[in-house]
């Protein structure tokens, strides 16, 4: 009985990954990375191979080290996949900051002229940073207020300095709201909805509710801003995806 279950055993095939009909065993390590776990092997463990394996030691190694170094290809990519899953696109991340914590969003650009606008986005960015205040760089699009057309602009999406109350930021917005000629800042608070303050005005009135964040562009066109990265200061080209408040 013994005899027959060991031939039995004796006469199955061998383990998938231990033979010699295996193509990563044969092509040799798949990278640098295979290369570097068979030379580990050698200097550590390469009598114990050999006493297990006989013959096939190397071979065993090549195709255990492929093995480990494709796992660890698998686990980089999967790493990156998580990362894109949970951070998102610069967009998503300055859309979902906006719902959770206190930001605001300004801007420094007044007409279509590039070069002045260039030069006051720098003293704005100077202003944020004295003022402690931290910021995000992306591009905006609004319709003009005679209805005609629409425009473009480089928008910050701005947050509170350490330690800065959310009352200190707001005037903090404001004043450079009016400082940079802007007609108006945004502020909104976490989980409520945004803001609109009049900065042009010299006596300007309560703030005007605008909604809260929300993923796309505006329905009604009158504004939305996105993560658009803004390369050496420059306006880019477009503003998609965007988020706006309704």
């Amino acid at each position: 009985m013994m005899l027959n279950e060991r031939k039995k055993i004796l006469g199955k095939p061998k383990p998938k990954g231990f033979g010699s009909d295996e193509p990563s065993a044969q092509l040799g390590p798949i990278n640098q990375e295979a290369e570097r776990i068979i030379r580990g092997m050698k200097n550590q463990s390469a009598k114990r191979f050999r006493s297990l394996y006989g013959k096939r030691d190397k071979e065993v190694m090549t195709l255990t080290a492929n093995k480990l170094a494709l796992k660890d290809q698998l686990n980089v990519m999967y790493y990156k996949d998580f990362i894109d899953l949970v951070e998102g696109n610069p967009t998503t991340r300055m859309l979902s900051k906006s719902k959770s914590q206190t930001t605001g969003n300004i801007s420094a650009d007044r007409g279509t002229d590039e070069k002045k606008n260039r030069e006051s986005r720098k003293s704005l960015e100077k202003d944020l940073k004295k003022k402690g205040i931290g910021y995000k760089k992306g591009v905006g699009e609004y319709k003009y207020s005679s209805g005609e057309g629409t425009g473009r602009e480089v928008s910050y999406q701005t947050s509170p300095g350490k330690g800065m109350s959310k009352r200190r930021f707001g005037k903090v917005m404001r004043r450079l709201g009016r400082k940079h000629g802007q007609e108006s800042v945004i502020t909104k608070k976490a989980g409520k909805p945004a803001r609109l303050h009049d900065t042009e005005s010299k006596k300007p009135g309560k703030s005007m509710n605008v909604g809260k964040s929300k993923p796309g562009k505006n329905p009604s066109g009158f504004g939305e801003t996105s993560g658009t990265k803004v390369r050496k200061g420059k306006l880019g080209k477009t503003n998609k995806p965007a988020y706006h408040y309704g």
